[in-house]
C-alpha cells in the first residue's frame, strides 16, 4: 500500500512539474515599489515587490533576484543578509526561492539605503523558473523603472553651526510688525487714511458713518538663503559641504517657522519666500540632483541680491571658500544691508 502511495505522489510531483514548466515566465507578473522618493544618505527606506501567478498552472521551481549597486546598502540583520543576500563584484543582489499556484501572489519587503547624494536608480530584477534538478531554466531580466533621490547629508555641529544659530536667533527678534487681516480685533471710525478695502459697509450702515475694521498685528521677518555655486578651487568638498550647510540652514529656518527666500547662481535654481513641506522638499530635491553645475557668476547673483533687497532683508551667504573675489563682492552686497549678513563657507570657515 504504502508503494502505490509513493508511486503515486511521484506521479503527481512529475505532471505538476511538466506543467509548471510550460512557458512559465509568460505568466509571472512582478511589481516594485519604494515608500521614499527623497531621502538623506543612510536613511532606511523599504523596498517591496509582489510576484503574482496569473495564469492556471502552477510555477514550482521560481527564483527570483534584485541587484543594486554599491551605492545601496542592505539595512536587515546579519542573519537575513546571510540568507537572502549575496555580494557580487560591483554590489550585491537579494534573492530568494518561490513556488506559485495558479492565481497566487506572494509579496515582500526588504530594508535598503542610499549612501551618497544624486538620484540612483534600483538595478535589474531577475526572474528564473526552472525544475527542481536544475536541468532545464530559462531567465527573463526586467529593466530598473524605479529611482530615489538622496539629497546631502545634513551639517556636522562644527562652529558654523554656532554661528548659524545666533544669527538666526538674532533675525527671529528683528521682525515687522504687519496688519493681520485674519485676526479681527473691532471697529473704529474712517480717518480718510485708511484703504478703502478696509471700510465695513455693514458696520457704517448701522452707525451711521464710516467705519473701518481693526486687525491685530503680527510679526514677520523677510530672510534669503544664497548659495554660491562658482569657485575656483578644485575640491569637489567644498561644493558638497556647501549643499550640506544648505540643508542645514533651511531646515533650522524651518523649525523656527521663519520663512525664507532661497537664491543661488547655479542648479539649485531658486524660489520666492515660502516655508513648509513643499517648499523645503523642492530645495532638498534640487540638492540631491545637482551636477555642481554654476550658471552664472557671483557678482550677478549678488546683483540680484541687491535688486531684491527690499523690507529689511537678512542674508545667509553659503559659499565653497573665502577667497579675496568673493569677499569683495559680499562687502558689497553688505555695503546695501542694514544688518551684518552671516556667511557659511563649505571650507569649514565662517563670519
Amino acid at each position: 500500500m504504502l508503494l502505490f502511495v509513493l508511486a503515486g505522489l511521484t506521479a503527481l510531483f512529475i505532471v505538476l512539474q511538466s506543467l509548471s514548466m510550460i512557458r512559465p515566465l509568460s505568466r509571472i507578473t512582478l511589481k516594485c515599489s519604494c515608500d521614499m522618493k527623497l531621502v538623506a544618505p543612510g536613511e532606511r527606506m523599504n523596498f517591496h515587490y509582489t510576484v503574482t501567478n496569473t495564469g492556471a498552472l502552477p510555477v514550482l521551481c521560481l527564483s527570483l533576484s534584485f541587484s543594486f549597486s554599491d551605492d545601496f546598502s542592505v539595512c536587515e540583520d546579519e542573519k537575513w543578509q546571510e540568507r537572502y543576500v549575496r555580494r557580487e563584484f560591483s554590489g550585491f543582489s537579494v534573492g530568494r526561492p518561490l513556488f506559485l499556484w495558479p492565481h497566487a501572489s506572494k509579496k515582500g519587503r526588504f530594508a535598503v539605503c542610499v549612501n551618497r547624494r544624486g538620484l540612483h536608480r534600483f538595478g535589474k530584477r531577475y526572474l528564473e523558473a526552472g525544475d527542481f534538478l536544475g536541468l532545464t531554466s530559462s531567465v527573463v531580466s526586467r529593466e530598473p523603472d524605479l529611482s530615489v533621490i538622496c539629497t546631502a547629508a545634513a551639517a556636522e555641529q562644527d562652529p558654523q553651526i554656532t554661528i548659524l544659530g545666533g544669527f538666526i536667533g538674532d533675525i527671529s527678534v528683528r521682525r515687522f510688525i504687519m496688519d493681520d487681516p485674519s485676526i479681527l480685533l473691532g471697529y473704529r471710525d474712517y480717518t480718510g487714511h485708511e484703504p478703502m478695502k478696509d471700510i465695513s459697509w455693514l458696520q457704517s450702515a448701522k452707525t451711521g458713518k464710516l467705519m473701518v475694521k481693526q486687525h491685530d498685528f503680527t510679526l514677520d521677518v523677510n530672510v534669503a538663503v544664497v548659495v554660491n555655486m562658482s569657485t575656483d578651487s578644485p575640491r569637489i568638498k567644498d561644493i558638497e559641504q556647501c549643499f550640506c550647510l544648505t540643508r542645514s540652514v533651511c531646515e533650522k529656518l524651518e523649525e523656527m517657522k521663519i520663512p525664507y527666500a532661497f537664491m543661488s547662481n547655479g542648479d539649485l535654481r531658486s524660489f520666492p519666500r515660502g516655508m513648509g513641506r513643499g517648499h523645503l522638499g523642492a530645495i532638498l530635491k534640487n540638492i540631491g540632483l545637482s551636477s555642481r553645475a554654476c550658471y552664472q557668476g557671483l557678482p550677478e547673483l549678488i546683483d540680484a541680491c541687491i535688486a531684491q533687497n527690499a523690507d529689511n532683508r537678512s542674508y545667509i551667504v553659503i559659499s565653497p571658500q573665502p577667497d579675496p573675489e568673493t569677499l569683495r563682492h559680499l562687502r558689497r552686497l553688505q555695503a546695501s544691508c542694514d544688518h551684518e549678513i552671516c556667511t557659511l563657507y563649505g571650507n569649514g570657515g565662517a563670519r
